[in-house]
């Protein structure tokens, strides 16, 4: 049985919902506490209950963005068998991801926005956060290139920072109603997978 949120709970995630907007829209240099407390339709005192600094809520909405992605990865690749092939990791992972950039949006523009202009100490932060989500990548296609499903020239990192490069970039222009979550990870999948595959015997390995 899911456990209901509390009401503090339910009363952060709207500070935090509304900061990830106010962000995406003004800027870092551009957010007030203020601002926030009115896009949350709260007193601008009781912000204060839960971040104590601007400093601090932009680092959890960074923080919260992250998360989602990662988490979300992380639970679709742990439902896939054993056996499961490089092709439906990468699948699955790119699925996962996708489904959970869109459902976070705000959070995932106003990273874009803001993280060239946020404190060193809070950009570091979320890099190690980042660093450890591609890794889970790199594990993904490493492991097909292992094992034998990858061209041996195939260079993993490269591919890594082109997969998560192109993924996030998909918030900008992906509208409701057009392609499905589901249509566009299958043609990411294929691109990326075709790209990385052996050649069959008469073709080249460039």
């Amino acid at each position: 049985m899911t456990k209901k949120p509390t009401k503090s709970e339910v009363s952060q995630k709207r500070v935090l919902d509304a900061a990830a907007k106010i962000f995406r829209d003004n800027g870092y240099a551009g957010t007030t506490m203020r601002a926030i407390a009115d896009e949350a339709d709260l007193k601008a005192g009781s912000i204060y209950y839960h971040y104590k600094s601007k400093d601090e809520l932009i680092s959890a909405v960074l923080d919260l963005g992250i998360h989602a992605v990662s988490d979300s990865v992380k639970s679709a690749l742990d439902n896939l068998p054993e056996t499961a092939t490089g092709r439906q990791r990468i699948e699955t992972a790119v699925y996962a991801h996708l489904s959970a950039i869109i459902e976070y949006g705000d959070y995932t523009l106003a990273t874009r926005r803001v993280f060239g202009q946020v404190p060193e100490s809070i950009r570091l932060k979320n890099m190690r956060l980042r660093d450890l989500y591609g890794t889970i990548w790199q594990e993904i296609l490493m492991g097909a290139k292992e094992r034998g499903e990858f061209r041996p020239s195939a260079n993993i990192t490269l591919a890594r920072l082109f997969i998560l490069g192109a993924l996030n970039w998909t918030v900008e222009w992906f509208k409701p109603g057009g392609r499905s979550i589901d249509e566009v990870a299958r043609e990411f999948s294929s691109v990326v997978v075709e790209g990385l595959m052996r050649h069959e015997p008469g073709t080249t390995d460039a």
